[in-house]
């Protein structure tokens, strides 16, 4: 600062000495107690003649303490410049602003080497400091240079000096990064040198011994006490004296300074002020500098609620003083109600009512922060609120209960942009929310399904922060607290998806997850489940998957899904063989699928061999199987080496199989009759002369096998003489038939690659390539015949034919592949349909791309559009949009075929006008070609036109439907290309003419007239479906209900079952659309089903039989029992319902199955037990309830006698039987299945509870198990179950028994008692309907859960691997049907009673180790003698009894003044004492 100082008071003396040098620096002082602190140096002061004349001396002192303050000023505070010149702060000011010591080099040394008088504090190196910042502090000096300092000078003192202590002052400062508030001390050994002072004056003596505190000495004692007190204490007496003394001294410190006075606590009274003053109060409250006493005199009233919360928000009022508010507040609300009058219920009542609404507004007060989310200050102000809310919350100020289950509903009910400040809010109290089952499971259940929301397409990437952010708290939750997954009602929901956001690296998790998989899936076999609800077996799992295969061929994908639906790879092959040979499935495609499955699985390490084998043997007649299929998917996995033929007649010679007598026909044992069946293309000379062996033994020739395909060779040359050239036989006898379907396999595997070789031949010769050293048994070709063509139309549909019949076509394909790059014209159409016709068999074998793929390079290499047909072009875009992979090539063959089309002439190119149409009315034979050349002529339509030629076209269609399949298929074009026109009109007129044509009584066959309008894509299957079910519907005549119904079955049954000879038109487009309606939406063909049934039962005799042969016909019983076996359509339970259609399909199941004469109901039901398979249950489900409809005793009888020859029966049968069992029973009626479940619990229960140690065998506990949960639908949603009562007694009676700690268990998988208890269990999750009523007797589901409970802390099950662990998820499945009432009154029972403080027990239930009110005890000492003992003495009893807090009262200075017993829970009641300072 520039410019003169501000004049100074004469007599000033508050100045030091300027810095100066003397002689007497080296002058030691004596230390004393307290080192006296000096004044610091000012800046630029100047001596005064008075100063001047002090001694050098006492200028001495000062100067060496002005230089040692100089430099702990400047460390402690941080303002020193670079040169050791100290900063602003921290010293005596002079009014000028800071200035800047100019000192010389020599006096900065002498500053460094010099001792302070008192230690620095760590840190306060004043010569680094001032290094550091001594830059930074100049140009901050010189920024404020111009700044004046205005306010008079005193004295103030340094910062590092010592301090005595100053009640009421407080000071925060900043050490080693932690915040420290501690009482503001007074400075020691401060004082300005006035001259006045006795430090101001040294003398001789002060020189030599420094300044120091006197003793103060009593005059009264002359001298030391040691003499007379030692005299007491020599003797030995004299300890205890002296310890008499010294508890005479603290006795008495007890009575005098033991605190009695009453607690003199009274809240804060409230009193009315006016706005200015309120808000005054409310600023003084927020600033931390006002102590809450002064505040505590009044405070403001009107302040309360969701308004207080407001204020402290908008205040920014400390969250320690927040709080201390909030207490005043609701303490005088408290004290309120109890001045009103009313007393006890009422005022609790009253307390609790205000304490959920503060609770309410607490939630508001949050919801309003979060409402303005995005705003300014918000994240301040949501912190401040959060940290309010959670003081609050820990402080026991909100009923924590209701303020649990608001955070869990808000999380819950929010959207995904919500989401994170709730999911934030919840892990603040996470440890609260996961210490209960019922409230950790509706956590679990509304963060699942925000999982799932944010798992969807459009969310996952736009929340992808979100869902980062769900997927942590998931994890966290599921370290903490596992049981609270369990949610068996909805974990096939959310499993997908959250096994999906584990990673594959956290073991712990991921076993974590598995664990919770089982108990859910364990709980859900149990749990009640809808009627005709899907098994869940593994079994029926990989059925599904295979089944997929009709409509996707994603084998990797299904082999993999089936490799994690069971790690039984026995049973796997098993499953895969039997679905391919079932005769309840259909399709040629099926065995190289279960071969190719097979393949894929033995890459992966399945074991083939072993599983076949035992399949082979185990199985000798397998129900519903096709042997031939069997035998099947075998030989095409010896044909690509994955079954050994070697290992197989190993096997056959080790187990002896062959001695002894032996049928080995088509339908003898499968393991003997494979060895007939084997291909023998590729086996080597010694296997196959040991296969000659066997079959030696067996008494059959080699030369018979031989012979056969010898005599088939020679039938088909006479078949197909310019093809094949054969000798011919000198007799054929031995084959009287061309039935090739019945051959052996390895004759048809011989046969179908001598076809495929004799056109190889062909082939060669073609080419000129043929050799002369071929083996004399092959076919020769004519040369001069396969010069000119190498293969007519008719031969191959004879030879495709033959392949059909022998279902070879996996060499069909490669036959085909050889065909479709050397024949053009009319044989490559008919390849590509053939293609088109077994797509899924070539897709399946992996040949369709390939076979798509040449014959698009022959279709390109051909030199002309003469040389491709039209109907080539169009079959091959129909198989290119069957193939992923074909978009381009289709788009190009669209092109192509757009050639075709006739072009108009440049004259013609206008509408088609009226008498364009009216000058083809002619039914003359060109009709065809007279229209054709008409729709060619222009380029568009009206409305009105479109209709008149519509109608012209489908007039001459049913004219001239009768004619011929040629004029049909004609017509039907003429209407494809009409549809070009207008395809919304087109539609529309089809559509009505179809349901008039439909109506006729001169209608003919729908087989004529509907197969070539599909193929032409007129009209799609399902369309015309729909048009004939809403025709039925409408009718009300049933006699042409029948015959269309019938017309329409015919239909469809022979197309499905036609082999493929008609080259004509697209035959495959109709056969791809039926396969996909029986497959997708059968329940279309039900209504014509159901009146081929009804006309079964007509009375008309005519239509009568005309319906049973229908039935009768093998095409139409193999689409109804397709259709029937549809199990997501449910076929068949819903849709026959009527006694006389139950009876027709009866008479149809009997026919399918076997039929007898008049058998009796037992006898039906019994050999219905035996029949049924995992292929065939919707066929069985309607046989039983047929059987028992149709039935002559009452539906009760009838009931009984399934029930007993279940029951029967279930003591005998495998596990896998009765699993087939229930699934017949899951689909009876909800009467009939109650029946059968209560019969089978009684039977159970019965015998378990008479003695348990003669517990029926495991099986059929597992049986009758098996046969309650198939009928759990039928558990009625009542109040009441006696079955209930029953199970209540039983667990009470083991719970209470004395006898299951003596018990002895050596193996605890049979022990019959462990049984015992695990069946209850199973019967408790199966009757979930009935406790969950809200109605259900609570005190019944008291005694339940306490009787698990005490089973589950019993020692007598630790033994069992995974019943412990089952009745813990029983129970807590059972603990979310409780109530309040019973929750507490369990509480109780299980801590006050049973005194068990078990852990999972407290998560069930949901309570503490210790009561709120509990953990604090008052203890009252009686004041009479309760008991005398023998030695005369007497000791008094104690009692003790809860002392509950008042939590809104525990607050801090709360009174104006400070007594000694202020608080509001009395000192007097710990015999406190009184602080002595």
């Amino acid at each position: 600062m520039t410019g003169n100082e501000p004049p100074l008071p004469i007599g000033s003396r508050v100045f030091p000495r300027p810095l100066s040098r003397t002689a007497s620096q080296t002058f030691q002082q004596t230390p004393r107690s307290w080192p006296r602190q000096n004044l610091t140096q000012t800046p630029n002061a100047p001596a005064t003649p008075r100063d001047a004349s002090e001694p050098a001396f006492k200028r001495q002192k000062l100067d060496d303490t002005a230089r040692n303050s100089d430099r702990i000023i400047g460390g402690d505070i941080g303002n020193a410049s670079s040169d050791g010149t100290p900063g602003s702060k921290g010293v005596l000011s002079t009014g000028v602003a800071d200035h800047k010591l100019e000192t010389d080099d020599q006096e900065k040394e002498s500053r460094v080497h010099q001792r302070p008088l008192l230690p620095l504090r760590p840190g306060r190196d004043s010569q680094a400091r001032d290094i550091r910042y001594g830059r930074a502090l100049a140009i901050e000096r010189a920024a404020r240079r111009d700044a004046v300092q205005i306010k008079p000078y005193a004295p103030e003192p340094p910062a590092f000096a010592p301090r005595f202590h100053e009640a009421g002052l407080y000071l925060t400062y900043l050490y080693k990064s932690y915040m420290l508030t501690c009482l503001f001390l007074g400075s020691a050994d401060f004082f300005p040198w006035t001259g006045h002072h006795p430090e101001d004056v040294l003398t001789e003596l002060t020189t030599k011994s420094g300044f120091y505190d006197k003793l103060q000495v009593s005059h009264s004692e002359s001298t030391t006490a040691r003499p007379s007190v030692w005299s007491s204490l020599k003797h030995k007496s004299g300890i205890p004296i002296l310890s008499q003394l010294f508890v005479s001294a603290l006795d008495q410190r007890q009575i005098h300074g033991t605190i009695t006075a009453n607690t003199t606590f009274k809240p804060p009274p409230r009193v009315t002020l006016t706005d200015t003053k309120r808000e005054a109060w409310l600023r003084d409250l927020a600033n931390p500098s006002i102590p809450l006493r002064r505040l505590s005199r009044t405070i403001p009233h009107g302040i309360r609620g969701k308004i207080l919360l407001d204020h402290c928000l908008s205040k920014d009022i400390p969250t320690s003083r927040a709080i201390w508010l909030a207490k005043c507040v609701g303490a005088n609300e408290i004290r309120a109600f109890k001045r009103k009058g009313t007393g006890g219920v009422f005022t609790v009542g009253g307390e609790a009512k205000w304490i959920k609404d503060w609770t309410i507004n607490v939630e508001q007060f949050l919801e309003s922060i979060i409402g303005i989310c995005g705003s300014t200050e918000w994240r301040a102000k949501i912190n401040y609120g959060l940290r309010l809310a959670s003081h609050l919350y820990s402080e026991h100020l909100l009923d924590q209960e209701q303020y649990l289950d608001w955070l869990i509903n808000s999380l819950r009910d929010s959207d995904l942009d919500s989401l994170p400040i709730w999911l934030l809010i919840v892990q603040i109290h996470q440890q609260e929310l996961l210490q209960h089952r019922q409230r950790g499971r509706r956590l679990v259940e509304g963060t699942l399904e925000h999982l799932q929301n944010a798992y969807l397409p459009p969310n996952r990437e736009i929340y992808g922060a979100v869902l980062g952010q769900i997927i942590n708290f998931i994890k966290s939750v599921m370290n903490l607290a596992p049981a609270c997954f369990l949610l068996p009602g909805c974990w096939n929901q959310y499993q997908e998806t959250l096994k999906s956001c584990l990673d594959d690296d956290d073991l712990h998790l991921r076993s974590c997850f598995e664990s919770l998989s089982r108990r859910n899936t364990n709980l859900q076999k149990h749990f009640p489940r809808q009627k005709g609800y899907p098994r869940s077996t593994c079994q029926e799992n990989v059925i599904d998957l295979l089944d997929q295969l009709y409509t996707e061929h994603n084998f990797g994908k299904i082999a993999g899904a089936c490799l994690r639906v069971t790690r039984d790879h026995d049973l796997l092959v098993k499953i895969c063989v039997e679905w391919a040979a079932s005769a309840c499935r259909h399709g040629h495609f099926r065995a190289y699928a279960a071969a190719r499955l097979l393949r894929i699985w033995n890459k992966n390490g399945v074991e083939l061999q072993r599983p076949i084998f035992d399949f082979l043997s185990a199985n000798p007649d397998p129900v519903g199987l096709r042997k031939r299929d069997v035998y099947k998917v075998l030989a095409e996995l010896v044909s690509s080496k994955h079954l050994s033929v070697g290992r197989y007649l190993q096997w056959l010679m080790a187990r002896g199989t062959l001695q002894g007598p032996h049928q080995p026909g088509p339908d003898g044992p499968c393991d003997i009759r494979f060895l007939l069946e084997l291909p023998l293309q590729g086996l080597p000379p010694h296997v196959l002369n040991l296969r000659q062996t066997l079959l030696s033994t067996l008494g059959v020739s080699a030369e018979q096998e031989s012979n056969t395909i010898y005599i088939t060779k020679a039938k088909l040359a006479e078949q197909i003489p310019d093809f094949f050239h054969h000798h011919h036989v000198t007799s054929t006898s031995a084959m009287l038939n061309n039935d090739y379907a019945s051959l052996s396999q390895t004759v048809k595997s011989a046969i179908a690659r001598w076809i495929r070789q004799t056109l190889i031949l062909r082939l060669r010769a073609r080419n000129g390539t043929s050799s002369g050293s071929e083996d004399a048994d092959r076919p020769m070709a004519d040369s001069d015949e396969a010069d000119s063509t190498l293969i007519t139309v008719k031969q191959f549909q004879a030879i495709r034919g033959i392949y059909e019949e022998i279902g070879e076509f996996a060499v069909l394909a490669d036959f085909l592949k050889l065909l479709s790059t050397e024949v053009l014209g009319s044989v490559l159409t008919a390849a590509a349909d053939t293609i088109n016709h077994y797509f899924d068999v070539f897709d399946t074998i992996g040949a369709a791309n390939d076979l798509f793929r040449n014959l698009c390079r022959q279709q390109e290499d051909a030199s002309g559009q003469e040389l491709v047909e039209k109907g080539f072009l169009e079959s091959l875009i129909d198989l290119g949009r069957r193939l992923p992979n074909a978009i381009q090539d289709v788009q190009r063959l669209r092109k192509e075929l757009s050639a075709y089309t006739p072009k108009p002439s440049a004259a013609a190119c206008s509408p088609i006008s009226d008498t364009m149409v009216e000058a083809v009315q002619s039914s003359e034979p060109a009709f065809a070609d007279e229209m054709d050349q008409m729709l060619a002529s222009g380029t568009s339509m009206d409305d009105p036109t479109l209709g008149r030629v519509f109608g012209t076209i489908t007039a001459h269609l049913e004219k001239s439907v009768q004619e011929s399949d040629c004029s049909v298929t004609r017509t039907s074009q003429l209407l494809a290309r009409l549809r070009g026109f207008g395809t919304k009109t087109f539609d529309a007129l089809l559509h009505k003419w179809l349901q008039n044509w439909l109506q006729s009584d001169s209608r003919p066959k729908l087989s004529l007239v509907l197969p070539p309008m599909i193929c032409s894509k007129i009209i799609s299957l399902k369309t015309a479906l729909n048009v004939i079910t809403h025709s039925l519907c409408d009718e009300g005549d049933q006699d042409p209900n029948f015959v269309l119904a019938s017309d329409t079955l015919e239909l469809i049954a022979e197309a499905r079952h036609e082999r493929m000879y008609i080259v004509d038109y697209r035959r495959h487009r109709m056969l791809d659309q039926l396969h996909r309606l029986v497959r997708m939406s059968p329940a279309s063909l039900i209504p014509c089903i159901r009146l081929i049934f009804r006309a079964c039962s007509a009375a008309d005799s005519f239509a009568r039989s005309q319906a049973q042969n229908r039935i009768r016909s093998k095409s139409m019983r193999s689409l109804i029992r397709d259709v029937l076996l549809q199990r997501q359509e449910a076929a068949s339970s819903t849709l026959f319902l009527d006694a006389s259609t139950l009876k027709d399909v009866g008479e149809f199941l009997n026919q399918e199955q076997g039929e007898w004469s008049n058998p009796s109901l037992s006898t039906k039901i019994s050999k219905l037990l035996d029949t049924v398979s995992d292929f065939n249950i919707p066929l069985a489900q309607l046989e039983l309830k047929r059987a028992l409809g149709s039935a002559l005793e009452p539906t009760e009888v009838s009931t009984r006698i399934l029930s007993d020859i279940l029951i029967k029966r279930a003591r005998t049968s495998t596990p896998a039987r009765i699993e087939l069992w229930s699934c017949l029973v899951s689909e009876l009626s909800t009467s009939q299945a109650a029946s059968v479940r209560e019969r089978a619990e009684t039977e159970l229960l019965s015998q378990a509870v008479k003695n348990m140690t003669s517990m029926p065998g495991e099986n059929k506990i597992g049986g009758l198990i098996s046969i309650v949960e198939a009928a759990a639908f039928s558990v009625p949603d009542t109040e009441t179950s006696p079955i209930l009562d029953q199970i209540s007694e039983g667990l009470a009676s083991l719970a209470a028994s004395r006898q299951l700690e003596k018990h002895q268990h050596e193996r605890p998988e049979t022990d019959p008692v462990f049984q015992y208890i695990d069946v209850l269990l199973r019967l408790l999750t199966i009757h979930q309907t009935t406790i969950q009523h809200p109605r259900f007797s609570q005190h019944t589901l008291y005694q339940l859960l306490m009787s698990l409970a005490l089973l589950s802390i019993h020692s007598f099950l630790s033994p069992h691997p995974t019943l412990p662990n089952e009745l813990f998820d029983v129970l807590s499945l059972l603990s979310d049907c409780l109530s309040d009432d019973t929750r507490s009154r369990c509480i109780r029972t299980l801590r006050d009673h049973h005194q068990t403080r078990d852990p999972r027990l407290r998560f069930v239930f949901g309570y503490t180790e210790t009561v709120e009110k509990e953990w604090l005890q008052l203890v009252t000492k009686s004041a009479s003698i309760a008991e005398t003992m023998a030695d005369g003495t007497a000791t008094a009893t104690t009692t003790t009894q809860p002392y509950p807090l008042r939590r809104w009262e525990m607050m801090q200075d709360a009174t104006p003044v400070a007594t000694e017993n202020d608080t509001s829970l009395s000192l007097t009641l710990f015999g406190a004492r009184k602080s002595v300072l």
